[in-house]
């Protein structure tokens, strides 16, 4: 007679499969929330990427990146899942996977992750993602954790790199914001707009001013030409803000980089920790409680 996934793995193991149950439905980022959740309750926390699609080597970098678990960085077979009989061990599975199946064979409880609020699956938590209201098993849209990086909006605009700010092409961007329009002052403006990347013309230096004072993520400048030696030297001196010269106007580089939002890959610390917080109010605490133990 031979032993199951789970005898073959101790009693104290647990394991957790979280699948899409759509393509984009967020497996990644509900995968790491639920690793931090479990590794705030004073548990070892192991994530590993399944291979089988494209996905996978980003997905698997990027769980390497969190610090609150053990990962390789690499994506697995099937097959090669450590075995572990401490941490609690969150698989990725890979896109189109058959998920009840998968968790039988690797002794796993399910997490399904899904857009359809409607969804349900005998025997595994479903975790409705990109909904329009909070809930009970259920994740609002959120701003944060569709904002994108810097480095995709210096690879969507064109723009040539200036300065970088210490942050880097790393720093996320959760507003984008187009140099004031209003009867407020420039600085009070963009101090509305936290982890903002400012789209501003080259030749308004005043605004570019206001917007690296107020520590913006990011300036991009419009139309080109050659910005102002002031904005060069406050950008090289302080490295608070990442400037960019685009080679379009303000109208196309918003145009070319406004579809960047929803399409960044799940990989910063403000967002592991905001979607740990958002998981933390759509579970109750005893439904995380079974999934580890």
């Amino acid at each position: 007679m031979h032993a199951s996934p789970r005898d073959r793995m101790g009693d104290h193991m647990s394991r957790i499969l979280v699948v899409n149950a759509q393509p984009g439905a967020g497996a990644t980022a509900v995968a790491a929330g639920l690793g931090r959740l479990i590794a705030l309750e004073g548990r070892a926390v192991r994530f590993v990427r399944l291979a089988g699609d494209a996905r996978a080597e980003s997905d698997a970098r990027a769980f390497a990146s969190f610090e609150i678990a053990d990962a390789s960085g690499a994506p697995v077979a099937e097959g090669d899942v450590p075995a572990d009989d401490h941490a609690v061990t969150i698989i990725e599975a890979s896109a189109g996977a058959d998920g009840a199946s998968l968790a039988q064979e690797l002794g796993a409880k399910l997490v399904v992750v899904t857009t359809d609020g409607t969804l349900t699956q005998d025997g595994a938590t479903v975790i409705a993602n990109h909904q329009r209201y909070a809930g009970p098993h259920a994740i609002a849209e959120d701003r944060l954790l569709a904002a994108p990086t810097v480095a995709q909006l210096i690879e969507a605009s064109g723009a040539t790199v200036l300065s970088r700010s210490e942050a880097g092409d790393a720093a996320i961007c959760e507003h984008l914001v187009v140099g004031a329009i209003s009867h407020d002052a420039a600085d009070a403006y963009f101090g509305r707009f936290p982890r903002r990347a400012v789209v501003s013309r080259v030749e308004k230096v005043d605004l570019a001013l206001a917007a690296m004072l107020t520590r913006s993520e990011c300036l991009i400048l419009t139309g080109g030409h050659e910005p102002s030696p002031y904005l060069l030297d406050r950008a090289a001196s302080t490295r608070e803000t990442t400037l960019l010269l685009a080679p379009e106007g303000t109208v196309e580089t918003m145009r070319d980089i406004e579809g960047t939002f929803g399409k960044s890959a799940f990989s910063h610390e403000a967002k592991l920790e905001r979607m740990s917080m958002l998981l933390a109010a759509a579970l109750e605490p005893s439904a995380l409680a079974a999934l580890a133990g």
